[in-house]
């Protein structure tokens, strides 16, 4: 489920902000916006709807029906903007059309949803009639138009720059229980999903609109052999995009050797200021394979063709690793505890692995190429020799073109002309585009370098002294001081690469191989750790960055943009929540804030979860004093969610019940408890039986039952805990019982360590809302603590990619408070500060002054980077609000948040515990 939560963050970084914005909010249009032309009187029947000029006319106008759409080339975008809305705007058709060039390049850029690509303008026809009457007048204004093909449709008969489908001519939808949009369309037996398939255009039910044209079946991208350019027999996709994709393939010409084939589709990826688009691109990186094919550092081409309008280039399969799963199997900061001999065999290879890429970059400037847009993912690294190739070259261009005038020298002027593409934290780029020399390529090598050792590198848009932070990881690995010097000097251009390669050469590598030491650990000392300044300065920067403008109050992730504003894990209510919990003032202003916009609330676009929906809402409401809104918020969801059945403690019926008890215990009302038996009652109703083992799946299960607090079987059995306190009913216990039975039969080994850990999506998760934490907090609770002490001893770790609370080191810290106050093992707390000191270290910090952050109280507000590290964000699951929790917590006492503490836990040993004490376990 944590992909189903996964967001293009890129689409919310687009302007030079500390936060996720949202375009369709946020973005001011140009000045030359498509309808800045248009007569004062027709401009004025526009509405701006999000990235959309929005031009709807007939109030009659049915939900569902056949509608346009219309896509242009870089070249033709002006003319057929003109001419589209001439012809739209007469006949007064309903229409919406992007704001502005740059919103066309967005939607044609490659991170565009493919099903949403190409879309410039989109018809709504009031009936058949009017959709065959605009797409036949529309092909007669648009004749010899191209644009690229919007995969989601069929195109109209030749026209390049017409396309159709049926589907939604109003915005009908459902919500699921992540509180996303799920569009839907009325079929004959109820509401259907609007399918937008690649190449899905019409229901099965839904008659065919012309009567003397269907579509050419021969314009199919494949042959009448199967085979790509009469030879390639595709095998497997490594990726899609809406700019083409990128297989896997047998070469039937060559013995069926595995190859690579990249596709690229016309009219997409453009780039107006540079005049080029995606099979100029790869036309360009055709040639730079070429040009580097002696080096032996790149794949070797194979061939270039076209096929149907698809652009194709085939190279060399390169049987590698990328550099973050070599990381995870081999760098000790991935793993608990310390090892110097791990740590030994770690510099090996990457002293191995950044000689390689130290000479296949000094190869590509001898050869008059930079790189460009190099990094951490553009490398493959052979598992057994550690030998690395680098791939994608999109982006290179030439160091200097020649001042001749003939065909060559055209062409290689143009192949000195910047491909405008650029990664955050491997690019001296930080907002926006800038050309650099061989310069650039140094630092993205230095920051892939500092990314093997440990991958927070995108943290550098926020930090100029990301690469300075790095000196506490190798400090930690135990490696000589001068391997970060010389990442800082390759990063500042201080040093060549001849002289990197220099310094990592065989004699030099045998020197720092044995210079290699079991770092010095200062002893703990909690009151030099600075954990109260930082709990205050994470409360001060949310308080300062609130703005009642924004639809969200603060600053969070953009999953609040794509769900609601007003969520506990991702949204204001998290936020509001936190500050309260925290015993940080919340303003009237932002409580009569939230009180608006609850009494303005439609329970149908808000699911009933507690993370994701009314549940949460109902909480945080209660908390900031608002009882009448919160009970009649917790009503709606009790009367609809058992007919969900997600079992799931942060989205489901776990989180549901829970809060019901949570309402039960503080009021006393029968009803809530009642409403916490009927979840019960639907999860044991629901319940997978095998083998005395118990387990739950839903939706988002494709691969078997999920483990975990969030959307994981412990998270289930932590309600059906709680539930059997309440009503003493046995069964409750005997069924969550079995869950954790379920859990605890699914840990995976970590490695040769000797430790345990769980699988999530073939990665090892140590983490509250899937792994490791998450299972142990509850095992505690349940008093089985030979079991948690298993999970426990693989998060002693030090180092983790993120902060956060749900997916990141605050959470693994909130676990060992918890082992902590039950065990009485004063070690899991003096582990719990340590990560708490990483994540005070590494990810808090004082916003740059260009961001205008103000001061107040004399407080340095310190903000915090959210998922992917690109932007910060105040929320509960992955900002500052989660971290400001476990900091209180740590600094002052307390409870878990919404664990339901006040009922104790299971006997166990030792007897009941108070899980308030923040130090020492009272007894």
């Amino acid at each position: 489920m944590r992909n189903e939560r996964w967001v293009n963050r890129f689409l919310f970084a687009w302007n030079d902000s500390l936060f996720f914005d949202p375009l369709d909010v946020s973005y001011e249009p140009r000045p030359d916006h498509f309808i800045a032309d248009l007569d004062e009187r027709v401009r004025a029947r526009f509405v701006r709807s999000g990235i959309w000029w929005s031009h709807r006319l007939n109030p009659e106008l049915p939900s569902q029906g056949w509608k346009i759409h219309i896509s242009a080339s870089g070249e033709s975008v002006g003319d057929v903007v003109r001419s589209a809305l001439a012809y739209l705007t007469e006949n007064t058709v309903d229409f919406k059309i992007a704001l502005d060039l740059n919103v066309y390049e967005m939607l044609n850029s490659k991170a565009m949803a493919r099903g949403s690509g190409g879309k410039l303008i989109t018809v709504y026809p009031r009936d058949t009639e009017q959709f065959l009457a605009c797409l036949d007048d529309l092909a007669r204004v648009l004749k010899g138009m191209e644009g690229a093909y919007v995969l989601s449709d069929l195109r109209y008969r030749d026209h390049k720059a017409l396309y159709f489908r049926y589907g939604q001519l109003l915005d009908t939808h459902t919500v699921d229980v992540l509180g996303r949009r799920v569009p839907h369309i009325q079929g004959p037996e109820g509401p259907v999903p609007d399918d937008r398939r690649i190449g899905y255009a019409q229901p099965d039910w839904q008659p065919w609109p012309f009567p003397d044209w269907s579509p050419d079946p021969e314009t199919d991208e494949t042959g009448e052999d199967g085979l790509l350019g009469g030879r390639f027999r595709v095998t497997g996709a490594i990726q899609f995009s809406n700019s083409g994709g990128v297989y896997t393939a047998e070469d039937t010409h060559d013995g069926d050797r595995e190859v690579v084939v990249k596709e690229a589709r016309p009219h997409t990826n453009i780039n107006p200021r540079q005049g080029y688009d995606a099979v100029d691109v790869l036309a360009r990186e055709w040639e730079f394979l070429n040009r580097l094919e002696g080096t032996g550092c790149y794949p070797v081409p194979v061939t270039a063709f076209q096929q149907w309008e698809h652009h194709y280039i085939v190279e060399e399969f390169i049987d590698g690793a990328d550099i973050r799963s070599v990381l995870l199997e081999h760098n000790p900061l991935a793993h608990p505890g310390y090892d110097v001999e791990r740590a030994r065999e770690f510099l090996r290879i990457w002293i191995r692995v950044c000689r390689g890429l130290a000479k296949a970059i000094h190869a590509a400037h001898e050869n008059n190429v930079l790189l460009v847009d190099f990094t951490a993912s553009n490398l493959l690294v052979d598992r057994d020799t550690y030998d690395v190739r680098i791939v994608d070259l999109e982006a290179c261009r030439l160091i200097e073109a020649p001042a001749g005038g003939d065909r060559e020298d055209d062409r290689d002027a143009d192949l000195a002309r910047p491909v405008e593409l650029y990664t955050p934290g491997f690019s001296l780029s930080r907002s926006r585009f800038e050309v650099t020399g061989t310069e650039g390529d140094l630092f993205a090598l230095a920051s892939t370098m500092a990314y093997f050792v440990f991958p927070i590198a995108a943290m550098s848009y926020l930090r100029e002294d990301v690469l300075d932070l790095y000196r506490g990881f190798f400090d930690d690995l135990g490696w000589p001081r001068r391997l970060h010097r010389l990442v800082t000097d390759l990063a500042a251009a201080r040093i060549t690469l001849p002289e990197l390669l220099a310094a990592l050469d065989e004699e030099h590598e045998r020197e720092l191989l044995a210079e290699v030491a079991t770092p010095h650990r200062p002893p703990l000392v909690p009151e030099r750790l600075g954990l109260p300044g930082a709990e205050a300065g994470v409360a001060a920067f949310a308080e300062a960055v609130a703005d009642p403008e924004r639809a969200t109050l603060f600053p969070v992730d953009p999953f609040a943009h794509v769900t609601n504003p007003l969520n506990l894990g991702s949204g204001a209510s998290g936020v509001l929540w936190a500050l309260n919990a925290s015993g940080r003032p919340v303003r009237p202003e932002w409580r009569d804030w939230l009180g608006d916009r609850l009494a303005a609330l439609d329970p149908a676009e808000y699911p009933d979860g507690l993370m994701s929906g009314l549940a949460g809402l109902a909480w945080t409401a209660d908390a900031l004093g608002l009882p009448e809104q919160a009970r009649e918020l917790l009503a709606t969801a009790n009367r609809r969610a058992p007919a969900t059945g997600d079992p799931t403690f942060f989205y489901g019926l776990a989180g549901l019940g829970t809060t019901n008890l949570h309402f039960h215990l503080r009021d006393g009302d029968p009803r809530h408890l009642l409403a916490a038996l009927d979840c019960g009652r639907a999860l044991d109703a629901s319940a997978v039986r095998e083998g005395g083992l118990v387990h739950w799946t839903n939706d988002f299960a494709k691969d078997g039952p999920l483990t975990g607090l969030g959307f994981g079987q412990a998270g289930t059995a932590l309600f059906l805990l709680r539930l059997h306190q309440v009503s003493g009913d046995g069964r409750w216990l005997r069924l969550g019982s079995a869950a954790l039975d379920w859990e605890m039969a699914h840990t995976e080994p970590l490695g040769d360590t000797g430790l345990v850990m769980f699988e999530h999506e073939g990665t090892m998760e140590p983490y509250v809302e899937v792994g490791s934490a998450g299972v142990a907090k509850v095992l505690l609770r349940y008093g089985r603590l030979d079991d948690a002490r298993t999970i426990l001893r693989a998060l002693d770790i030090r180092q983790t990619v993120l902060p956060a609370f749900g997916f990141g080191m605050s959470g693994v810290a909130d676990a060992l408070l918890d082992a902590t106050a039950v065990t009485g093992d004063p070690a899991y707390r003096a582990q719990a500060l340590r990560q708490l000191d990483f994540v005070r270290r590494t990810f808090l910090f004082e916003p740059a002054e260009r961001f205008g952050t103000p001061r107040s109280g004399g407080v340095v507000p310190l903000a915090v980077p959210g998922e992917g590290l690109l932007r910060c964000a105040c929320d509960y699951l992955s900002g500052s609000a989660g971290i400001l929790r476990v900091l209180h917590r740590v600094n002052h006492g307390g409870t878990a948040d919404f664990l339901l503490d006040e009922l104790g836990r299971l006997g166990g040993t030792g007897g009941p515990v108070d899980l308030t004490d923040p130090g020492e376990v009272t007894r």
